[in-house]
């Protein structure tokens, strides 16, 4: 692992989040857990290691700039090994549900949310098993194309639901297709970790 990379990260997400030694500590066990596990749990590519603070820390943490309330109730569907949930949680959002239907995903996120000091609550199930939940923020990272992704989330929105997606170079075909069938206000920022990549901030579904 690139200790140079590792640096360049934290001080880059000081910019928008300030991060304590504490959360910092945090952050390094939680990754050394990711590189523990990884064969045991299937968590992340191989070939993503030497980079992981860039490719999945980072790329979790970005998310804070568009995040104004630490406090906001937050699901995040497909959390897989923890991205972005288990990192926002660890740096600080007080109360994150991590929804991943892996069991073995799962099994790694019980032993990883010992790294963060908010509330953790993982739903072993797929979205549509779970019922009687609404969110105040909603994440995601590569669940679902973004038609399947905002049909599976809206029965968790509310009138104000911020929804906040890590999306990939297929972001605009994407967008059009949802667009058929789904009506939203929405606001594509630039990613910090990959210039094919975008964060898609919706505030608000018409429909």
């Amino acid at each position: 692992m690139n200790q140079e990379k590792k640096l360049q990260v934290i001080e880059q997400i000081n910019q928008f989040w300030p991060i304590s030694e504490i959360t910092l500590k945090s952050l390094e066990n939680y990754v050394a857990a990711l590189i523990k596990y990884n064969q045991k749990y299937n968590l992340i590519g191989e070939s993503t290691i030497e980079d992981i603070w860039n490719r999945h820390i980072l790329d979790s943490a970005q998310l804070l700039k568009y995040i104004k309330d630490k406090n906001l109730v937050t699901g995040d569907f497909g959390s897989g090994a923890g991205f972005p949930g288990m990192v926002l949680s660890i740096l600080g959002l007080k109360e994150v549900h991590l929804i991943e239907k892996s069991f073995r995903k799962c099994e790694f996120l019980e032993l990883a949310r010992e790294f963060s000091s908010g509330k953790i609550t993982i739903h072993q199930k797929n979205a549509e098993e779970i019922k009687d939940i609404k969110f105040d923020l909603i994440t995601s990272r590569a669940f679902a194309p973004m038609i399947r992704l905002l049909s599976t989330i809206k029965p968790f929105t509310k009138e104000n639901t911020i929804c906040l997606f890590l999306k990939g170079k297929n972001v605009d075909n994407e967008l059009n297709l949802a667009k058929k069938t789904h009506r939203f206000n929405y606001i594509g920022h630039s990613s910090l970790t990959s210039k094919e990549s975008k964060i898609i901030l919706i505030s608000k579904f018409l429909t």
